[in-house]
């Protein structure tokens, strides 16, 4: 009996307010609506990430000559959407610094594959002419069958250059902290006008099999040995035609990953 006079004036003072007692408010729903969307894209790759590899190694090439070399990559973003950097150097005895810095933007396409585009800056101080340059970039980087590691791009840039990599790799276990790592690296150059430009064709590529110790996540020594190929400069106004070139290369470094 009791239960029956209050409820009446429960629902009034409810109606009194203005709204009914089982209605949500417009800042709950927004709320709920906000966490909704959190929760999607945290379960749907919404997070940032970020991964920094460097490798540094001396190489020691057909003629004996050593050289240093360093590559860095670098990424932050999503699942979805990355922004790269990459960047490598050389340094040969008693030569200049020889150097190409990438930005890319990379977006998912597929289960195992981006497509990336941006741009390349690249600097060699050894030429007599054309020191400098800037391409534009367009390629794809993700996993081939059989799980290889791939990146290929097409560059076009200042005097009329136009030219493809391509880069494949592959970890084989021997343990679970001794890893060697085949590879396969070629460049086709298809035209190149400038001063001091390289053969077109294939100018350069190279095989073969890099073998790494992880002590830990981070630090990584490896030993490297592969069999390379150079086709060699054009003759320019500026240049002699040099012959081509081919041998064995060695080399000794550590991989960082960070």
């Amino acid at each position: 009996m009791h239960i029956t006079k209050f409820l009446p004036s429960v629902l009034f003072m409810a109606g009194f307010a203005g709204q009914p007692l089982w209605a949500a408010t417009d800042m709950d729903m927004t709320a709920t609506s906000d966490n909704s969307n959190m929760q999607m894209q945290h379960e749907h790759g919404g997070q940032i990430y970020a991964a920094n590899s460097l490798e540094n190694k001396w190489v020691v090439d057909r003629h004996g000559v050593g050289s240093w070399q360093s590559e860095l990559e670098s990424w932050i973003g999503s699942d979805d959407n990355k922004l790269f950097i990459k960047a490598d150097g050389k340094q040969a005895e008693s030569e200049q610094l020889d150097a190409s810095v990438m930005a890319l933007y990379s977006r998912n396409i597929s289960t195992f594959w981006d497509a990336q585009t941006g741009l390349r800056y690249r600097q060699n101080n050894n030429l007599l002419a054309d020191k400098h340059a800037v391409d534009a970039v367009v390629g794809i980087h993700g996993l081939a069958p059989y799980f290889f590691e791939t990146q290929a791009y097409l560059y076009v840039g200042e005097h009329q250059h136009v030219s493809m990599s391509l880069e494949a790799k592959r970890d084989l276990l021997w343990t679970q902290k001794l890893i060697s790592e085949p590879f396969v690296k070629a460049t086709v150059l298809l035209r190149d006008d400038s001063k001091a430009a390289q053969k077109t064709g294939l100018s350069h590529a190279e095989v073969g099999v890099q073998t790494r110790y992880e002590i830990n996540k981070t630090v990584m020594p490896f030993f490297e040995v592969a069999y390379e190929s150079d086709l060699g400069q054009k003759a320019t106004a500026l240049q002699e035609v040099t012959p081509n070139e081919y041998g064995l290369v060695y080399a000794l470094g550590v991989l960082l990953k960070f």
